[in-house]
C-alpha cells in the first residue's frame, strides 16, 4: 500500500493518509495481511514497531479463520457445504463466523425491506457463467440468457427463497426451502474489517486502519489528524475526491461490475434484484459511510438494487446517512450528510445533492 501525504496526491485506490501536512508520523507501521483469499492493507499509528507488528500478526491469524467459510461457487468450502446441506434437505453444524454472518443477514435483510437477500443466491447463479478457461472464447447470446431466465427465474421467485427460511439453532443450521443458497458477496468483507479493528481494540490499539479491497474501515486517527480515504469514481481507479474518516468508521463502495467474456457486444451483471432475478441497471457504483463495515456494504448493495427513486427511504430505514451513488450515464448523487463529507476534486462534473 503506498500511502500519501496530501488530499491532492489522493489517487488510484482507497489509500491511507498519516500526516499533517506533507509530512509523515513518525511512528507509523504498515504492513499486508493474506485475508479472504486476497492482500489486505493495515496501519497502526502511534505504536513502538514491536507492538505493532505484533497486533498485525494477531489479526492476521484470527482473520484467517475465514477461509475456510469460502464463496457461493467455489467447489469448497464451508459455505458450499451448508449450501449442498440444504439443498439436500439436511442441517449442517456450522463455525461460528458462517452462524455470525447468517445472523447478520437475517437482521438487514429486515433493514431493508427484504432487498438484502443473501439466501436468493440461485439467481445470482443464472447470470454467473461458470467455464473452463479454454471454453469462456465467448460470453452467452442473450437469447441464451433469455432462456434461462425463463426456464429458472421464475421458478425460484415462485419459492421465495429468504434469509428467514434458515432456522439457526446454535452452531446447528437447517432450512425447510431447498432453493435456499446463501451468496454473502462482499459482506464476507465487510465482516473481516469489523473482527479486525474489533481485534485491535482488543489489543489497545487506538489508532488503526484496514483495507480489504477497497473497503476500509478506520479507529482513532492518523496522529493529530483524521484518516483520509479517497472516493472513486465508476472504474474503481480513478478518484474524484476524499473523505475524513471519524474516529470509528468504515466506507464501502459496492459497484455493478460489466462482465464480459470475449464478446464484448453483450454485458452481464453481477449484482442481481432479487424481485426480479435480473441484474441491476440504473446506478453502477453505491458508497456508503457507516459505523460498520457489514452493515455499511449491506446498505450499499440495497441501495445498489433499489436506485435512485427510492434510496431514500431505504437509506432512512437502515440508519445509513452518508450515501454517494453514480448511475450508467456517470451522474453523481450525493445525500446532504455525505456532500458536506466529500472534498471533490476540482472541475468536477454532474453532481446533484439528492434532499
Amino acid at each position: 500500500m503506498t500511502f500519501k501525504s496530501c488530499p491532492a496526491a489522493v489517487a488510484g485506490i482507497l489509500i491511507f493518509a498519516l500526516s499533517a501536512g506533507c509530512g509523515r508520523s513518525p511512528s507509523v507501521v504498515d504492513d499486508k495481511l493474506d485475508v479472504l483469499g486476497t492482500f489486505a492493507d493495515i496501519a497502526i499509528v502511534g505504536l513502538p514497531a514491536e507492538e505493532a507488528a505484533g497486533a498485525v500478526e494477531a489479526v492476521e491469524q484470527d482473520l484467517s479463520q475465514l477461509d475456510h467459510v469460502g464463496y457461493t461457487f467455489m467447489s469448497k468450502g464451508e459455505l458450499h457445504e451448508l449450501n449442498e446441506a440444504i439443498a439436500q434437505g439436511r442441517s449442517k453444524t456450522v463455525s461460528s463466523e458462517l452462524r455470525n454472518l447468517i445472523l447478520n443477514a437475517r437482521e438487514l435483510y429486515t433493514a431493508s425491506g427484504g432487498l438484502f437477500n443473501p439466501a436468493a443466491g440461485e439467481l445470482t447463479a443464472l447470470w454467473e457463467f461458470h467455464c473452463n478457461k479454454a471454453d469462456c472464447t465467448e460470453s452467452p447470446y442473450p437469447e441464451e440468457v433469455q432462456r434461462l431466465v425463463e426456464e429458472k427465474e421464475a421458478e425460484i421467485i415462485a419459492r421465495h427463497p429468504s434469509i428467514e427460511d434458515i432456522l439457526v439453532d446454535g452452531n446447528t443450521v437447517t432450512s425447510e426451502n431447498p432453493s435456499v443458497k446463501l451468496e454473502f458477496g462482499g459482506m464476507i468483507r465487510g465482516y473481516a474489517l469489523d473482527k479486525g479493528i474489533d481485534h485491535l481494540k482488543k489489543l489497545n490499539v487506538t489508532n488503526a486502519m484496514i483495507d480489504i479491497g477497497g473497503s476500509v474501515r478506520g479507529v482513532g486517527s492518523r496522529g493529530e489528524h483524521p484518516w483520509w480515504a479517497a472516493v472513486m469514481d465508476v472504474s474503481g481507479i480513478h478518484s474524484i475526491g476524499y473523505v475524513e474518516l471519524g474516529k470509528d468508521e468504515a466506507i464501502v463502495t459496492v459497484r455493478a461490475f460489466d462482465r464480459s467474456i470475449g464478446k464484448q457486444d453483450f454485458v452481464y451483471r453481477h449484482v442481481v434484484d432479487p424481485r426480479t432475478g435480473l441484474p441491476v441497471t440504473d446506478v453502477k457504483v453505491v458508497t456508503v459511510m457507516h459505523d460498520n463495515a457489514v452493515w455499511a456494504n449491506a446498505a450499499a448493495t440495497t441501495l445498489l438494487i433499489a436506485g435512485i427513486d427510492d434510496w431514500a427511504s431505504i437509506a432512512a430505514n437502515m440508519g445509513v446517512r452518508s450515501v454517494m451513488m453514480i448511475t450508467s450515464d456517470g451522474t453523481i448523487y450525493t445525500s446532504t450528510t455525505m456532500e458536506e463529507r466529500i472534498h471533490w476534486n476540482e472541475r468536477l462534473e454532474h453532481q446533484h445533492l439528492v434532499p
